[in-house]
C-alpha cells in the first residue's frame, strides 16, 4: 500500500510541475494515439499476410517457420461440453476481431464520427457538443450519422452501458480531444489494462462510470492519477477490498476536486444520467 501511495504522489507531482505548458504533453499523446493504432493495424496485417495462403503457394511448405506447428495435432474431443467451450472461444475471438481498429474508417470519418459509428452501430449511444440529445439506434435499429467527415460533430459524451466491449474495441476510442463524459457501466470485459489505456487516452475526462466492471481492481485505479480533470468517478468494489477503497481515497487526494462513489455489488448509483 505504501508503494501505491508513493506512485500516486509521484504522478501528482509530475502533473503539477510538468515543464510542458498548457498540457502540451497530453495533446501530443492524443495526436500520437491514432498513428499508433494505425501502425498496430499494419503490424497485425503483416503478420497475417505472412501465414495467409495465396494462389500458387506450395501447400507442403510453410510460409514462415515460426508459425509452423511443431507439436503433433491433438485428437479432437467432440464431447458436448467441449463443443460449448469451442463455440464460446470462437465467439469471443470473432467479437475481438470485429472490434479491431480500422484505419480506413478514421481516415474517411475522422476520430469523432468514426467512434460514433462504431459505438452506435453496436448499441451504444453518443452525445455531440452543442446537442441536448443522444444519438442512438431507434426501435428499428436505425440511426442517423454523417457518412463523411464533418468538423461540426465533436464527441463530448459516450455511453456504452452493458456493451460487450473488449480491449481491442477501446482502440476505436482514440483521438477524442473533447471527450468529457464516459460511461462503461457493466462492461464485463473491461479490466485493469483497459482502464490504463483509457487514463492515457482521455486526460481531460471529467466523468467516468466504471461501476459493474468486475475485472477492475485497485491496480487499475492507480493509473487514473493522470486524469487531473476528473471530477466524478463511480466504481464497484466487487471483492469488498480495503485496498480498493484506499486507492479511491488516494485518488481523491491526488486529483483536486475528484469525488469517488464506491458501490457494493448489486448496488445502483444515485447519479442521474447525463
Amino acid at each position: 500500500m505504501l508503494a501505491r501511495r508513493l506512485a500516486l504522489t509521484r504522478g501528482k507531482q509530475l502533473c503539477k510541475h510538468s515543464c510542458f505548458p498548457d498540457e502540451v504533453l497530453a495533446q501530443i499523446t492524443r495526436s500520437y494515439s491514432i498513428e499508433h493504432e494505425k501502425r498496430q493495424h499494419q503490424w497485425r496485417e503483416k503478420e497475417l499476410n505472412a501465414v495467409r495462403p495465396n494462389h500458387g503457394d506450395d501447400p507442403e511448405k510453410p510460409k514462415k517457420f515460426v508459425w509452423f506447428p511443431t507439436a503433433a495435432p491433438k485428437e479432437t474431443d467432440l464431447a458436448f461440453g467441449n463443443i460449448l467451450k469451442w463455440f464460446k472461444y470462437n465467439k469471443v475471438a470473432y467479437l475481438k476481431f470485429a472490434q479491431m481498429f480500422r484505419p480506413m474508417r478514421h481516415e474517411i470519418l475522422g476520430a469523432d464520427l468514426a467512434t460514433a459509428h462504431f459505438l452506435v452501430h453496436r448499441g451504444g449511444r453518443v452525445r455531440f457538443k452543442g446537442n441536448t440529445y443522444w444519438t442512438e439506434q431507434n426501435e428499428k435499429g436505425l440511426y442517423t450519422l454523417p457518412s463523411n467527415y464533418d468538423p461540426r460533430y465533436i464527441l463530448e459524451a459516450v455511453d456504452v452501458n452493458g456493451f460487450d466491449l473488449y480491449y481491442e474495441g477501446l482502440s476505436n476510442l482514440c483521438g477524442l480531444s473533447k471527450l468529457k463524459w464516459l460511461s462503461l457501466k457493466d462492461c464485463k470485459n473491461i479490466d485493469d489494462w483497459g482502464l490504463d489505456k483509457i487514463s492515457a487516452e482521455f486526460p481531460k475526462l471529467e466523468y467516468l462510470d466504471i461501476s459493474g466492471c468486475e475485472k477492475i481492481t485497485e491496480r487499475g485505479l492507480e493509473s487514473l492519477y493522470r486524469m487531473m480533470n476528473l471530477k466524478k468517478m463511480i466504481v464497484t468494489n466487487h471483492n469488498k477490498s480495503v485496498a480498493f477503497e484506499l486507492s479511491c481515497i488516494m485518488l481523491e487526494d491526488c486529483i483536486p476536486g475528484l469525488t469517488c462513489e464506491i458501490l457494493m455489488p448489486g448496488e445502483e448509483s444515485k447519479e442521474s444520467k447525463y
